[in-house]
């Protein structure tokens, strides 16, 4: 029959702490709810097991008087047979060992999974507070130029970096969505039907193309005149 520190999976010179820490690991190992269906009849007998061993290991005094009984158990079965006491209590020291070490092994795994868990949700919790902090930043902003607004004053927005890169990269999307479009055969038929079709396009961009050309001419004038002595 296994003594109560071996349902504990403790040695016997085990700490109050030590106890506490098995009987927590063993308690979520083998409580009843997180056991199969076809388990749990098993788990409630080991889990009671593990109840009545605990309240009497943690409790000094009952333990002392298990200690003592337990004692004087052992030496009647030395006197028995003792090469086999002397064995089967040194495996049993020894296997009582190895059952702590791996409890150990398994709480302390389980504290780094509670200290990760911690840190994702302060990075969660971080990353809520800086999207609150610019969305009121915003909302304060939208009121205060609205204010402004409503008091007669015109508002002009400063162009930043980021403006002029946004800008200017999707003025080259758009060229390049437009000289893929003219390249491509099938797009640059419709676009010449299309622009041959409708004389207000067409004329539209006839107006445009001199502008531009009227431009062009312009800064060839100036730069030829200041080239000239």
């Amino acid at each position: 029959m296994k003594t109560l520190y071996e349902i504990l999976e403790v040695s016997e010179n085990a700490s109050k702490e030590i106890i506490e820490k098995a009987y927590k690991v063993l308690a979520k190992k083998y409580h009843p709810d997180l056991q199969p269906e076809e388990q749990k009849a098993n788990a409630e007998k080991i889990m009671k097991q593990i109840n009545e061993a605990y309240n009497v290991l943690i409790d000094e005094t009952k333990r002392k008087a298990y200690d003592e009984a337990l004692k004087q158990k052992r030496e009647e079965q030395m006197k028995q047979n003792p090469s086999y006491y002397n064995s089967n209590y040194q495996n049993t020291q020894e296997t009582s060992y190895n059952n702590y070490q791996n409890a150990n092994a398994q709480n302390t795994q389980y504290q780094n999974m509670q200290q990760e868990m911690q840190k994702r949700q302060e990075e969660i919790s971080r990353k809520m507070q800086n999207d609150l902090r610019q969305q009121y930043e915003q909302k304060y902003q939208q009121a205060y130029e609205g204010y402004l607004k409503s008091l007669g004053y015109k508002i002009k927005y400063k162009w930043t970096w980021k403006n002029y890169r946004d800008f200017f990269i999707t003025i080259a999307i758009i060229i390049l969505i437009c000289a893929f479009l003219w390249i491509f055969p099938p797009t640059n038929k419709l676009i010449i039907n299309f622009y041959e079709s409708n004389s207000i396009i067409k004329t539209t961009v006839q107006i445009i193309g001199k502008i531009l050309q009227g431009i062009w001419n312009a800064i060839c004038s100036i730069f030829t005149k200041s080239g000239n002595p």
